[in-house]
């Protein structure tokens, strides 16, 4: 699906942190997507909110539509770079056509999923003999990797797997004992579950992803493990589990649910997102915009990036105006610290109390739990006085497993960066953190003995 709205904004896509076991909920928006073909979607990514589940970037829930009373889905042909579109419709069913060669019908329970690689056009419309059209369309970010990969399309229809009063079909990687085929290019999970009225479905999940439910029918409660709070979710909202779960607990309301779980390892990447294209710089952006217009127009190389599907009907999209302010990715960096003491003094859900604060005489950052240190990272400053050099961290054991090296690690790190100083990473388990943290390597000087 194209967003297919006239005015789109930069998104700067990017992980943001959250609190453990606590269940976040994104709220949808309605978006007219404009024009002719006007089509109503309820969007829950991105948004301020959150921008990213693992890899998954775009998320909009429509219908139930009646078609003879609402506007079809009438998409011509559009451009995609970065990303695989993810197709699947709960009613209905979609053409599809890509400047690939692939003609293809989205059907109820059967995946469609599209890999954009470096550019690719596709078309979709509403075939005449659907009554009720009712589905979502969901965006999966390429990693840099993988990014430029060839434009390909590929088609699955999962079984249906049934349990004790759940109903599921795994058209993304593995989950309740059953793995797709189909290749996406980062750990990534997606799937649709219903629930009989008032089943609950302990669901066993990988630990090192985050995990996104999205409500179609019905209203659920989901937390984020046997023993994590319980958050309601009602019609098209979207709850957020962050990683460390090794189950997701899902209870259907007394009317069932039918609900779509994405997820994925985070991507620990920075993307800008524009139009219909996920890149990494703002002149990329507006190079493949500019390509597409050349498509458009037939000024195009010999080597068109994105080409059109044969046997369209109707000409293609245009590209809205390019943005007028500068396009720059972003990544989630961690609050700016204002004053030497703590970032926040948070409470934990024990009701501790942390309180991290750089202790200058000392040359170390300190972590407190009620008052009594619970670790500390030892740093000086490099002979140029332009740096400040990491050299160990530790947390005493009594203190292990809150993951309190972390947030000591993430507070000090953002403090250094923001005073205008670089890190040099000579403990290792700075070295190890910063490695998963690529949004901070511009601030980083890396030793070289």
């Amino acid at each position: 699906m194209s967003n297919l709205e006239v005015d789109p904004t930069e998104t700067i896509c990017a992980e943001q942190s959250s609190d453990q076991r606590v269940i976040e909920v994104l709220e949808p928006r309605d978006v007219p997507l404009g024009g002719l073909r006007a089509m109503n979607v309820r969007r829950t990514l991105p948004q301020r909110a959150r921008s990213l589940i693992g890899a998954w970037c775009f998320l909009d829930h429509y219908g139930p539509d009646d078609m003879r009373t609402s506007r079809p889905m009438d998409v011509a042909a559009h451009p995609h770079t970065g990303l695989q579109t993810a197709s699947w419709v709960f009613s209905g069913t979609i053409e599809h056509r890509d400047s690939a060669g692939n003609h293809a019908i989205v059907r109820p329970g059967e995946l469609n999923l599209m890999t954009a690689g470096s550019g690719i056009s596709h078309s979709e419309r509403t075939t005449p003999d659907t009554e009720i059209l009712h589905g979502v369309q969901l965006w999966i970010a390429l990693p840099d990797r993988t990014r430029h990969v060839r434009k390909r399309f590929d088609h699955y229809a999962p079984p249906l797997l049934a349990g004790d009063g759940y109903r599921a079909q795994v058209f993304l990687g593995s989950l309740l004992g059953d793995t797709s085929p189909v290749h996406a290019h980062t750990p990534t999970v997606g799937a649709e579950i219903s629930l009989d009225p008032e089943v609950t479905l302990d669901l066993m999940v990988d630990r090192t992803h985050e995990h996104g439910v999205l409500v179609d029918t019905g209203d659920v409660t989901l937390s984020h493990g046997e023993h994590g709070p319980p958050q309601a979710l009602g019609w098209a909202q979207l709850g957020f589990a962050p990683v460390g779960a090794e189950s997701l607990r899902i209870t259907a309301g007394s009317e069932g649910a039918r609900l779509m779980l994405v997820g994925g390892e985070p991507l620990g990447e920075q993307l800008v997102m524009w139009w219909n294209f996920v890149g990494r710089s703002h002149e990329e952006v507006i190079a493949a915009r500019k390509a597409w217009m050349a498509t458009i127009d037939g000024t195009a190389r010999e080597d068109d990036q994105f080409g059109i599907p044969d046997d369209e009907p109707d000409p293609p999209l245009p590209a809205p105006p390019a943005p007028i302010a500068r396009l720059k990715p972003r990544g989630h960096l961690p609050p700016l610290p204002t004053t030497q003491q703590s970032q926040d003094d948070e409470m934990t859900e024990q009701g501790e109390h942390i309180h991290i604060e750089n202790v200058p005489d000392e040359r170390r950052y300190t972590i407190a739990v009620n008052g009594e240190l619970a670790g500390f990272a030892k740093y000086r400053s490099t002979q140029s006085g332009k740096g400040v050099a990491f050299i160990h961290t530790e947390v005493d054991e009594k203190f292990g497993g809150r993951g309190l090296a972390g947030k000591l690690v993430t507070w000090a790190l953002a403090d250094v960066r923001d005073s205008g100083s670089r890190i040099v990473p000579y403990c290792p388990y700075v070295a190890a953190w910063l490695k998963k943290h690529p949004e901070f390597e511009e601030f980083v000087d890396w030793p070289t003995q």
